[in-house]
């Protein structure tokens, strides 16, 4: 066909009124091939070209799905424990208890089952406010922050927090460089300050449970850290060669793990009568009437210590007194009296320089140790704060045990939980 005709073409009318324009703005117009259809769309041209087109902004909204439902915010108590699970593969157990009761101890000021997006800065505010009215230290108070800022820190990078920001960025007490200060050797306790801490009558007054009367004393004869003292065991105060000690099986260091003469000023206060009765009491620890709290028993003797300090006056500025320093003060006046470094040291358990370390077994040169145990003396009244068994009856009361009353909670818990249990049961036949 070189030269076809009009009539060679087989025009299909139905087919030629099927068709769609896209037109310049990305509109089309799409016929069904009625010829209804193909003159409204033809309609639509001209008045196209008439009008000319039609601004983006006054077209008609178009409808637009419905945004995604956000995701239901944890609860605190939930995240928490999501958060001590990962620090617990970085962290030493006792960071990690610190950390969990410092957030245990901030989701308890919350409103009950609070949730993560619920807190804001000003919740973070009002718990600060809180912890300074109860008179905490500002180190105390930022160590409590750091926790926060830590736990919010994770809660942001795993996208649990709508936040943007930290809550708690900006909120600490105390700068960096004071910080550092804060942390700065001990300061000692003067010799009027042990004066009117150990004063017989108010310190027997102030002081009426186990810990608290007999921590002090043992600080200040023996330089033990607080977390030493308070977990003593009857079976760690033994005696070899007439030389009575105490064995530290747990320290802070490798160096602490040591034995400790007990000087003849702590014979004197009544000690081992004490050790004899909580022996026959058969109690776990000297102290059984403490639980466990940070991985450590020294809770309650911490606060009495700062309230009796802060009762008296004994402050100092920078922070630098506290039951440690009973530990600088043994130290400090064991060098006074000519004790070689290796011996106060041994005492004390510091490490005495590198690849120098005590075996904790060693008991041969404790006489020798012992000697200078007692070259530590202080001018405070032992005869009227000797041990006249004024906690005979309360350790040997089994009820007073921390451990038993654990015990007995839980067993009362697992109780009440059968007895919902039976009830619902009950409730749920016919």
């Amino acid at each position: 066909m070189s030269n076809p005709k009009i009539s060679d073409f087989n025009f299909d009318a139905a087919r030629l009124r099927d068709y769609e324009i896209t037109l310049k703005s990305g509109a089309t117009i799409k016929t069904d091939g009625s010829e209804a259809d193909h003159l409204r769309a033809m309609q639509m041209l001209e008045a196209i070209e008439r009008l000319g087109p039609i601004d983006i902004e006054d077209q008609p909204p178009r409808s637009q799905a419905p945004a995604a439902a956000s995701p239901p915010s944890l609860k605190l108590a939930d995240a928490a424990k999501l958060w001590l699970e990962e620090c617990s593969g970085k962290n030493a157990p006792r960071t990690v208890a610190a950390k969990g009761y410092h957030v245990a101890n901030f989701i308890k000021l919350m409103p009950a089952r609070a949730c993560v997006d619920d807190i804001t800065r000003a919740k973070i505010v009002e718990y600060k406010q809180a912890l300074i009215k109860e008179k905490q230290t500002p180190k105390t108070i930022d160590n409590k922050l750091m926790s926060l800022f830590d736990f919010f820190k994770y809660l942001s990078a795993h996208g649990m927090h709508s936040g943007t920001d930290n809550p708690v960025a900006g909120l600490f007490m105390l700068t960096k460089t004071e910080r550092k200060n804060k942390n700065q050797p001990y300061d000692l306790f003067t010799p009027d300050d042990l004066a009117r801490f150990f004063e017989p009558a108010s310190y027997l007054a102030a002081m009426t449970a186990p810990d608290t009367f007999w921590g002090p004393l043992l600080g200040l004869f023996t330089g033990m850290r607080i977390s030493e003292a308070t977990a003593i065991k009857p079976d760690d105060v033994k005696t070899v060669a007439g030389v009575h000690y105490i064995h530290i099986p747990q320290s802070k260091t490798s160096a602490g793990i040591r034995n400790v003469p007990i000087c003849e000023s702590l014979i004197d206060l009544g000690l081992l009568d004490y050790v004899a009765e909580v022996r026959a009491a058969g109690a776990p620890r000297l102290f059984p009437h403490r639980g466990l709290v940070n991985e450590s028993y020294a809770k309650e003797l911490s606060i009495a210590m700062l309230t009796r300090r802060r009762a008296l006056n004994i402050e100092d500025p920078n922070d630098r007194k506290s039951f440690h320093s009973f530990r600088v003060g043994v130290s400090t006046m064991l060098a006074n009296e000519g004790a070689n470094t290796m011996q106060a040291m041994r005492i004390v358990g510091h490490a005495v320089g590198e690849g120098v370390s005590t075996h904790a077994g060693y008991v041969r040169d404790l006489p020798d140790l012992k000697n200078i145990a007692d070259l530590v003396r202080h001018p405070i009244d032992i005869a009227a704060l000797k041990y006249a068994g004024q906690f005979r009856a309360f350790i040997a009361n089994k009820a007073n045990w921390a451990d038993v009353k654990a015990a007995a909670k839980a067993a009362d818990l697992a109780r009440r939980k059968a007895n919902r249990a039976r009830l619902t049961g009950a409730k749920a036949k016919p």
